[in-house]
């Protein structure tokens, strides 16, 4: 219900007003409810939801960088079950938007996450991407090359990070 955005929906039905003494009633105790499960789900539960739902859309979870350096790490929860559903979305899905957004947030993945780029290599994740760049849509072929942007630059880093601990071993 808190993906399909009905608390919106439910508080604007109140604002307009319904005849019904009996709807209203149950209305208010639905925004209610609402409000409450709301207030206690975390912004990661919104962001899970909203992957396992398939209806990525650009909230601001996904562009905030605080949220990508908490959360990264928690992509490989039960067994990569949210990275994987984001590499089906980028394979199945027709949808821009949702191209876009979950192009995004595997890159962001890669980018918070230091074996991210493994192990989105391991979960067949780089092909889906990387055809994403010849998109006829400009948002899709924007965030796929930032993904695979990231996932390039991680890797450069990576090399660096083990080229300077030879270094230093000398």
């Amino acid at each position: 219900m808190i993906t399909l955005k009905l608390l919106p929906a439910v508080e604007s039905m109140l604002k307009v007003g319904i005849v019904d003494v009996e709807a209203t009633t149950h209305a208010e105790y639905l925004k209610e409810q609402l409000t409450l499960f709301y207030e206690e789900m975390s912004t990661y539960d919104e962001y899970s939801n909203e992957v396992t739902c398939g209806r990525l859309e650009w909230s601001p979870v996904h562009r905030s960088e605080r949220f990508w350096r908490e959360n990264a790490t928690r992509l490989n929860e039960d067994k990569h079950k949210l990275l994987k559903i984001l590499i089906q979305l980028l394979e199945m899905s027709k949808d821009p938007q949702i191209l876009a957004v979950a192009a995004h947030d595997i890159g962001q993945y890669v980018r918070f996450y230091p074996r991210g780029k493994l192990t989105l290599e391991k979960l067949k994740g780089k092909q889906p991407i990387m055809k994403l760049m010849t998109h006829t849509d400009q948002s899709v072929r924007y965030e796929s090359l930032l993904a695979v942007q990231k996932m390039m630059t991680q890797n450069w880093s990576s090399l660096g990070q083990a080229m300077g601990k030879g270094a230093r071993a000398k």
